[in-house]
């Protein structure tokens, strides 16, 4: 522990034999791997993510949280890594898709961190076991509904066309925002206004603010079990300048803690990932500090819903 007055996030990791059984639960778990990345032609690095998040959102201070976590009606549980080491994309999908769908099971929500944007997949496949009807939401400046390589080989631009296409993920409850023209092709748009997706573009956010879109995107993939998928190359550069695939433009960390703080009011928030963060190319280890801090925002938007006693003449902030 640092210092008994400055109880930080690595402070209070739990073990997941230590949960309470009414405890909301944030699950974290690293996929460690960039295979899907390279198969799509980025650049490599994101392998390199998952601990390097971790390490940041240990540093964070838990001033919104730690009433509820003192309390335990948070808790927060570090599962590790996925191992990645001497397998192929198509074993460690299987690994997460398992774990995840256990961590689903629980009651629990996973906060999966990649690795490609191809960790989606695995993770729509445990929704797909755990949730007859559900929805996702994917926050990116990509559509990543790229044609699988020769026919059946994963990688990081095609997970949601492969969940749809195999039936897992239903179109019509599937939303794209913050897309970028300059990021995606036109034939990728049409392909999914056939599918009955819900586009919301860069601009549109723009000209209807941050808030309003993503109502907007919420009301079209219904009440139901959601999965937030968080690529980071959607925030421009600017914040997050280590990505596999960095934009000059895009939304920005207020975009992100708004959209965040919507699916949580929901209270359908079922899973979430953070995805193609690159320390190899990351500035100060900006964007991985960015990415922990997405998870902060996840777990302070939970205590909000949280049923807990606060310690006496303390007000509830």
């Amino acid at each position: 522990m640092t210092r008994p007055d400055d109880i930080r996030y690595a402070d209070v990791w739990q073990d997941a034999s230590t949960v309470s059984a009414d405890a909301t639960v944030v699950a974290i778990l690293g996929v460690p791997q960039h295979i899907g990345v390279e198969r799509n032609g980025g650049r490599p690095g994101a392998a390199l993510a998952p601990d390097a998040i971790r390490t940041a959102f240990g540093r964070l201070a838990t001033s919104a949280t730690i009433d509820a976590i003192n309390a335990g009606a948070l808790a927060i549980v570090d599962l590790g890594n996925v191992p990645c080491e001497g397998r192929t994309l198509e074993e460690i999908h299987a690994a997460q898709r398992a774990v995840v769908g256990d961590v689903l099971s629980r009651g629990w929500l996973p906060i999966t961190l990649g690795g490609g944007h191809d960790v989606a997949y695995p993770t729509m496949r445990a929704m797909s076991d755990v949730h007859s009807t559900w929805a996702c939401i994917n926050i990116d400046a990509h559509a990543d509904v790229r044609p699988l390589l020769q026919g059946a080989l994963a990688h990081s631009g095609s997970p949601f066309r492969q969940a749809i296409d195999e039936g897992h993920l239903h179109g019509r409850r599937f939303a794209e925002f913050g897309l970028q023209h300059i990021s995606v092709s036109k034939p990728h748009l049409d392909w999914l206004n056939h599918q009955g997706a819900h586009i919301t573009m860069l601009d549109d956010v723009r000209t209807a603010g941050t808030r309003t879109a993503f109502q907007q995107a919420l009301q079209h993939v219904g009440n139901v079990p959601l999965y937030l998928s968080i690529d980071v190359d959607a925030v421009s550069s600017a914040w997050a300048p280590g990505v596999s695939a960095p934009a000059s433009d895009g939304l920005t960390p207020w975009d992100l803690t708004q959209i965040i703080a919507a699916a949580i009011a929901t209270g359908h928030l079922a899973a979430v990932d953070i995805v193609e963060v690159n320390p190899a190319f990351d500035t100060d280890g900006r964007t991985a500090r960015l990415a922990a801090t997405f998870i902060a925002e996840v777990c302070k938007g939970l205590c909000a819903y949280c049923t807990y006693d606060l310690p006496a003449s303390q007000p509830r902030s």
